[in-house]
């Protein structure tokens, strides 16, 4: 068997290592030919990918990757040695240009590209403790679809936000975008109880993020998406997920819509806990304009979430703005981080603090 020269790559930024760090490490396997390498490969940038003879590159998490289409084009120019070099890229099927590409030529079945697939409740060596957990979160959702079914989705017309768009510019939990400058509670309470949930969000800005190299707008305001605590309920119950996540984030506001529920929002967090500040938003304006601005801000890379929030980026990447009647559900968790982010990038125009009026000894005397 002639030797052959197999890498598992990944690709950083150049900020993410120093200039005299080596991204090439040689692994010796056992079971591997004589005269054969494997080599465990990060680089700097993907025209850094390692090309002297590769026959294989095995690529994981490939859909995770950054600057994945220049990255695809430089493995390609790589694959050049011996009868059939070729690559093998496993990953969950997110909505990229690359995946879709590939996903596309595979089906035309010519041999080319071969395409399998598998779910998480067909795994034999997931623990079954585990499956019933990620069930629990994800089934029924678009990200479940994707994360445990393997499911390639493709992004809704009208829809204001993407997939791909949201996963571009995610971070992860952890390290130093815990330090906010301003965290606000928001929320969206539905109209009746037993109905549509009650969008509850949590949500962090930075004045400036010059320390995460990737943003091209490091000098800017950064908004993050820190929590997602929306619920089925009485008034009562999302009263107190509201104060429970003001204190646990430590949050400087609440803010909550009025339209539905008028000053029955109000009084609900005040009977709660007297002391919180509460600013009550006002909708003057239909949900497609409100998100319209907010949806700009996540095309600047400028919004942020960390970690992942599956309902919540179910609605943003399936709700129509051009059409609301092929809409069957309320984007409540979405209304509550447009009202978050509105707050907090862009400031409400007809917003005000507000305690309910005291009847209490009304009529009395």
């Amino acid at each position: 068997m002639p030797p052959v020269q197999l890498t598992m790559g990944n690709v950083t930024t150049a900020e993410d290592h120093s200039p005299d760090s080596s991204f090439v490490t040689v692994v010796k396997i056992a079971t591997a030919p004589e005269r054969s390498r494997v080599y465990d490969l990060t680089v700097p940038g993907p025209e850094h990918f390692y090309a002297a003879g590769v026959k294989v590159h095995n690529c994981e998490e490939f859909a995770a990757w950054r600057y994945l289409d220049e990255a695809w084009k430089q493995i390609r120019f790589g694959l050049r040695s011996g009868p059939r070099p070729h690559a093998i890229a496993s990953t969950t099927p997110r909505p990229k240009k690359v995946i879709r590409e590939i996903v596309k030529e595979a089906r035309k079945g010519d041999g080319r590209y071969i395409l399998s697939a598998g779910s998480t409740d067909t795994n034999p060596f997931l623990n079954e403790e585990v499956k019933i957990e990620l069930y629990k979160d994800f089934a029924g959702t678009r990200m479940g679809r994707q994360e445990l079914h393997g499911e390639l989705l493709e992004d809704v017309d009208g829809a204001l936000w993407s997939g791909e768009l949201i996963d571009m510019h995610r971070v992860q939990p952890g390290g130093f975008e815990d330090r906010y400058d301003r965290i606000v509670v928001a929320i969206d309470p539905a109209a009746t109880e037993g109905g549509d949930e009650h969008g509850i969000i949590v949500m962090g800005l930075k004045w400036t993020w010059e320390e995460y190299v990737v943003t091209p707008y490091p000098h800017l305001p950064h908004a993050f998406v820190l929590e997602d605590g929306s619920l089925n309920g009485s008034p009562n119950a999302w009263g107190k997920k509201a104060k429970q996540l003001y204190e646990k984030w430590e949050a400087d506001l609440i803010v909550a819509e009025r339209n539905n529920g008028g000053d029955m929002v109000a009084s609900v967090l005040y009977g709660i806990d007297s002391s919180l500040p509460v600013k009550l938003v006002v909708a003057t304006r239909g949900k497609t304009r409100r998100a319209e601005p907010i949806a700009n801000l996540y095309e600047q890379g400028r919004i942020h979430h960390v970690g992942m929030f599956a309902k919540l980026e179910d609605q943003m990447t399936t709700w129509d703005s051009t059409d609301d009647d092929v809409n069957d559900f309320s984007p409540d968790h979405m209304d509550a981080m447009v009202w978050a982010a509105t707050e907090l990038m862009i400031g409400a125009g007809e917003v005000k603090q507000q305690r309910p009026e005291d009847t209490r000894l009304k009529g009395r005397r």
